[in-house]
């Protein structure tokens, strides 16, 4: 396939998902919604791109480009998640509603705006991450170590938080329940 042809099929509303796509030159073109899921996207260039609300679950992504790379609401897979987190990544508004992230180390993880609905986070180490704004809504929390974190406006509503551990400042205008958790 061509650049102009994957572009034809993601505005057609068509999924993308398996196809042999590496090597293509994506720079700059808007991607919004497509569906890569177990792509081979490996040495493709995606700089400048918009891959807002694309699915980039198992997808092969070696050797791939996105500096500058508008990824609001990407679904990406635990894999990728995790490097990328370990690479230091800012994945602001990632999409990882309902995932299994218990026992991982998120530590330093930059979520921001990140849509973690109903994720399993038991035991998660997320020490020093950043989740400002990020929807905690019906997750579970419990023996979380979230020491050093900042949750400024995190939405918490509902979120099993037995036995994590918090400092109140990092908690500063989280939500719980429609309230503000602490008010300064």
């Amino acid at each position: 396939m061509t650049v102009s042809e994957v572009i034809d099929a993601i505005r057609a509303g068509k999924s993308l998902a398996g196809e042999n796509l590496s090597g293509l030159d994506f720079s700059n073109q808007d991607l919004r919604g497509a569906d890569f899921s177990g792509a081979d996207l490996s040495n493709c260039v995606f700089d400048g791109a918009d891959l807002s609300g694309a699915n980039l679950c198992d997808a092969n992504l070696e050797g791939t480009s996105m500096v500058g790379t508008e990824q609001t609401g990407v679904r990406i897979d635990l894999n990728r998640l995790l490097s990328r987190i370990r690479s230091g990544w800012s994945l602001t508004g990632v999409n990882l509603s309902g995932m299994d992230l218990s026992g991982q180390d998120l530590r330093n993880a930059k979520l921001r705006f990140a849509n973690l609905k109903g994720c399993n986070l038991q035991g998660a180490d997320l020490r020093g991450a950043v989740l400002n704004e990020a929807d905690l809504s019906y997750a579970n929390l419990r023996d979380a170590d979230f020491r050093g974190a900042s949750l400024k406006r995190a939405n918490l509503t509902r979120s099993d938080r037995t036995g994590a551990k918090f400092r109140m400042w990092a908690m500063k205008k989280a939500f719980i329940a429609g309230e503000t958790a602490y008010r300064s």
